[in-house]
């Protein structure tokens, strides 16, 4: 079966014509010479005619031939054959492997992970390949890529290979196909072929899709039965008034089976500190914790881990948190005594009634506050002109400061927390039927321990109209507001007939606002692989133990681990997608192809075959030779 790579050049085969016309109408006219007698001549001219004859025939159909082949050539032809699928005889081929090394195949089956298995394939592939094959190796390591995925002649060095590890950051397969269309393209070959060696994990594919791709199973494996750790976070429990630190955890069941006597283990400041034992029901997800003594302030890190051997890298989940035993507050207020439900929660929150400190206007200054942990506005009338500096000069230094507004919010105060919330205050109300929160912000370290099965009702609010970033909302009430560290409760804390304020969960959304609001380097939000950190510092510690020098202003996390910088530590951990493994069963796009077992049977059977325009150019060179011989025999006669 012919295909031509060209095919638009055909149309200049009607150039055969050329030399039938030149033959037709450029014949020479003997000229006539009368002789006494002619029949010897007459006879000699009809030999001689019969050899000219033939011979302008066989040099027509030789010109003929030279435009026809010449045509054909450059419109490159390519064979394709039945016998060419027969041993390793195949036309020479732009050919890409994409190794899947993200973090799900590092699964383990019998004696031999996925990425193993992957690397099998690869040197059977590689057997395959010609010297005259271009080859292109890549990964979903975009570094690796970056640094190797260059076109190589021939067979790709095995030892190449053998370098590649499991990412814990995976670039978007979209992006890696597309490298390997761009980079097939410049060999400039018509036949190319992408294959990608992998679990068959679901991922993102492109839209549209041009070069024959095939993805090549490592295994069979329907389903896995991996357990991961996931969602460590510091929370605390209020008992006898004082707060009991936690660190909760989620262990996840990823087999469609249950499994019993899984050990969890906590690595709290450098050794393992507690350990327990859980049950897991079929694709459960299970909440535990571990509580921990904690006793000095500064920075605490470590990690919770499961102990299961056939995914080992989503076993481990690391946290890190700022954690000060006793801190100061400062109340900015003209209440020489606070509500007891907010006195109540400082108190338990600083352990130590003495860093409770309230300051009215006369006694405040910027250099006494920016030495308190935590700043509340609480009941003040009056907004004077040194206290609106003092407040904007704490939010410029990043200071966090919560905001209480009181029944008898002053006007110039709602003009001012209007400014810096993006929102207009209407009236203070009281409900006569309880309203039930609607909305909780789950995604915020302050509310995201809440739940809405927790029975949480108010009745004396401010209504406002806000843009700001809802925390708590009743109805299209709000209820509790943050923008860039600063806070805002609009609900009436004084009052003991609040049901917010005696509900069990206003100890933790109160102390989780307190502590995120504590300093800048107290936050502890949850960063992925992948994940830029700002830096304090040029140097920058590594979850090895390395420690490298950057001159950037923010730093991307490879990793998983923890990372030392200059004032804190932070935390980063995997993006938990592959942990649900969700195998690819349909292909519904063009020029993918899904393999099985059998995938030998269908790599290196191009779309176009061998290309034979050589051949033609040989046999045009072959036919000027044959051309210019009969030419000059007849010169020679």
């Amino acid at each position: 079966m012919f295909s031509f790579l060209n095919s638009g050049i055909l149309f200049l085969s009607a150039a055969i014509v050329i030399p039938i016309l030149i033959y037709l109408f450029a014949k020479k006219k003997p000229r006539k010479i009368i002789f006494s007698s002619i029949r010897f001549i007459k006879e000699s001219q009809k030999k001689q005619r019969r050899k000219i004859n033939i011979k302008n025939l066989l040099l027509l159909i030789l010109r003929m031939l030279i435009i026809l082949l010449t045509i054909l050539a450059i419109s490159r032809p390519a064979l394709k054959a039945p016998f060419l699928d027969k041993g390793n005889l195949h036309p020479q081929t732009a050919i890409a492997l994409i190794i899947d090394n993200s973090y799900s195949m590092d699964y383990l089956i019998d004696t031999q992970t996925e990425l193993e298995k992957a690397k099998s394939i690869f040197s059977e592939i590689n057997e395959i390949i010609s010297k005259d094959d271009i080859t292109l190796i890549l990964t979903l390591n975009k570094d690796w890529n970056t640094l190797n995925g260059n076109l190589i002649y021939g067979k790709i060095p095995e030892d190449l290979v053998a370098n590649i590890s499991i990412t814990p950051q995976a670039q978007p397969l979209k992006e890696v196909f597309a490298l390997a269309s761009r980079k097939l393209k410049e060999s400039h070959l018509p036949n190319q072929e992408i294959y990608f060696i992998t679990d068959f994990q679901d991922q993102e594919l492109p839209e549209k899709i041009d070069i024959p791709w095939f993805f090549i199973p490592t295994t069979e494996l329907e389903n896995k039965n991996n357990i991961s750790c996931q969602n460590v976070q510091l929370t605390a429990e209020l008992t006898k008034r004082t707060f009991q630190k936690i660190l909760s955890f989620e262990v996840v069941n990823h087999a469609d089976f249950s499994q019993q006597d899984i050990i969890c283990q906590l690595f709290l400041e450098g050794h393992t500190t507690s350990e327990k034992v859980v049950d897991l029901q079929t694709y459960q997800r299970k909440k535990e914790t571990f509580a921990i003594n904690l006793e000095k302030s500064g920075w605490h890190s470590g990690y919770v881990q499961v102990k299961n051997e056939r995914l080992p890298f989503d076993n481990r989940n690391y946290f890190s948190f700022f954690y000060n035993l006793s801190p100061k507050i400062a109340v900015i207020s003209d209440a020489n005594e606070l509500p007891i439900p907010l006195q109540t929660i400082l108190e338990i929150y600083t352990n130590n009634p003495e860093n409770i400190k309230i300051f009215s206007t006369e006694n405040l200054n910027y250099e006494t506050l920016k030495d308190f942990e935590n700043i509340i506005v609480f009941k003040k009338q009056t907004l004077s002109t040194k206290l609106e500096f003092i407040l904007d000069k704490l939010q410029k230094n990043k200071k966090g400061i919560l905001f209480i507004a009181d029944r008898n919010l002053s006007e110039e105060w709602q003009n001012y927390l209007g400014n810096l919330f993006s929102v207009k205050f209407e009236e203070f109300h009281h409900f006569d039927k309880n309203l039930k929160v609607s909305f909780i912000n789950k995604f915020h370290p302050i509310t995201n321990l809440l739940e809405a099965s927790q029975n949480i009702t108010f009745n004396d609010i401010w209504k406002i109209s806000s843009s700001a970033d809802v925390l708590l909302q009743a109805q299209e009430f709000p209820l509790a507001l943050e923008k860039d560290k600063i806070c805002l409760w609009l609900f009436d804390i004084e009052g003991l007939q609040n049901p917010f304020v005696l509900n069990s969960s206003f100890p933790v959304f109160a102390y989780n606002c307190l502590q995120f609001l504590c300093s800048e380097i107290n936050q502890n939000i949850a960063l992925k692989v992948g994940s830029k950190i700002k830096l304090d510092s040029p140097f920058i510690e590594l979850p090895s133990g390395n420690t490298i020098q950057t001159n950037e202003q923010y730093f991307i996390c490879s990793s998983a681990g923890i990372y030392k910088l200059d004032n804190r530590l932070a935390s980063i951990n995997l993006d938990y997608t592959e942990s649900d493994f969700k195998r690819i069963t349909t292909s519904p796009i063009k020029h993918l192809k899904l393999l099985g077992s059998d995938w030998k049977k269908h790599i290196l059977q191009t779309r176009y075959g061998f290309e034979i325009w050589k051949i033609l150019l040989i046999l045009v060179l072959l036919l000027f030779a044959l051309e210019m011989l009969l030419i000059k025999k007849e010169e020679g006669k």
